[in-house]
């Protein structure tokens, strides 16, 4: 008798353990608010039999056994358990039921992370999750993007340069549910011509035409020097070209081209 009564608190013990270590992983502080499309396991202590793995419906409500249905939308997960255990305890089918509740899958609340980033698609917003963080997540920006991200909201758009984040110049928003974060390409300029080095390179802020053929490898020999032209958008899609100074700025998508000496 003493040995089955050890039994059963060794086992209480550890479902508390279980409980408590898997509510403080997947709920944060149970901060998190369950939602239509959550994958949540639902157990109770002592009762195998009322095991259960469900997805929370279109209205947030899951079919329990015995009490049938109970409407989990925007609860966390002690109001959740609480509200199971006192339907269970006032049905007479549990005496003071201890409720544990997981989540299997995060479906409800989820950010999309597009553009130029090594996996973008979907992701869980499981916790309070910040840019950076979310980028994280979808494995960086790629060699291709930019310094700035762009995040979507309600139909607004706000603009964040991600070194200053990282510098902790720039307040960096924590995110919600819905939000679309997109990574635009980095912005390039082109040389060709008579330089040592053509190609696209990577647009810097206030960037020269000086610093730009110093990084395409200067003048070849044959270059002229007198004149330097850019070919540059026009508002309406056109190209126009332009004679610049060594010391002018340069923008998005320039072409700077570096003619052949007459002499």
């Amino acid at each position: 008798m003493l040995k089955k009564y050890c039994l059963m608190l060794m086992g209480l013990f550890i479902f508390m353990m279980n409980a408590a270590a898997a509510n403080k992983d997947n709920n944060e502080g149970n901060k998190y608010l369950l939602g239509a499309g959550d994958v949540i396991k639902i157990s109770i202590y002592d009762h195998p039999d009322l095991l259960l793995e469900t997805q929370l419906s279109d209205d947030g409500s899951i079919n329990f056994p015995l009490i049938g249905k109970v409407i989990l939308n925007n609860m966390n997960f002690s109001a959740a358990e609480a509200l199971i255990a006192e339907k269970l305890e006032r049905g007479g089918y549990v005496r003071a039921p201890q409720v544990n509740i997981l989540v299997s899958n995060y479906r409800s609340k989820r950010i999309s992370v597009i553009g130029e980033v090594n996996r973008p698609g979907r992701y869980p917003l499981d916790s309070k999750t910040s840019l950076i963080d979310i980028i994280a997540s979808a494995g960086g920006i790629s060699a291709m993007g930019g310094d700035t991200v762009v995040l979507i909201r309600d139909g607004s758009r706000q603009e964040f340069n991600i070194p200053k984040i990282m510098a902790k110049a720039e307040q960096c928003i924590d995110l919600k549910a819905g939000d679309q974060i997109y990574v635009p390409r980095l912005q390039q300029i082109y040389v060709y011509g008579e330089v040592l080095r053509p190609g696209a390179y990577r647009l810097e802020p206030k960037m020269t035409v000086m610093q730009v053929l110093s990084l395409a490898g200067g003048f070849t020999a044959k270059a002229s020097h007198r004149s330097i032209q850019v070919q540059r958008p026009a508002n309406d899609g056109s190209l126009e070209s332009i004679d610049v100074n060594l010391t002018d700025s340069v923008y998005p998508n320039d072409v700077i081209y570096i003619d052949e000496s007459l002499f």
